[in-house]
């Protein structure tokens, strides 16, 4: 009978370091997904209380605007009105901005770090 062909590679040992990969990835899957959910949840809070905000100071400019007894202090008052408005936007959209972009680097740290495993696991591995 013919001897069987050796090959240098341990199929066990295969299996279980590409079992132990896939728990691996799929740890920091779900890591990175709380984060991102608890990351929306600022988020949407966020915007919550923007809108919350923006309502109480326009019912506050209405009450200003239909209070003037003159058409410039009407004007004045608009003019205010757009001023705060706008100052308020880009503030608030700064301010989302910067959530958004810390939320989106915590959510990718998970897999970041997974990848970085992976990437030294194998130049170790083709050193050897």
């Amino acid at each position: 009978m013919a001897k069987a062909k050796q090959t240098p590679f341990d199929l066990d040992e295969i299996t279980k370091q590409t079992t132990e990969f896939s728990q691996q990835c799929s740890d920091a899957c779900t890591k990175s997904s709380e984060i991102y959910a608890k990351g929306f949840e600022t988020i949407f809070g966020e915007i919550m209380n923007i809108a919350q905000n923006s309502a109480k100071k326009q019912a506050k400019f209405v009450k200003e605007a239909l209070a003037s007894k003159t058409i410039n202090e009407f004007a004045e008052i608009q003019n205010k009105i757009l001023q705060d408005s706008f100052d308020e936007f880009m503030t608030n959209t700064t301010k989302l901005s910067e959530i958004s972009i810390k939320v989106a680097m915590e959510t990718s740290e998970p897999m970041n770090e997974q990848i970085n495993k992976i990437i030294q696991k194998s130049s170790q591995a083709m050193a050897a």
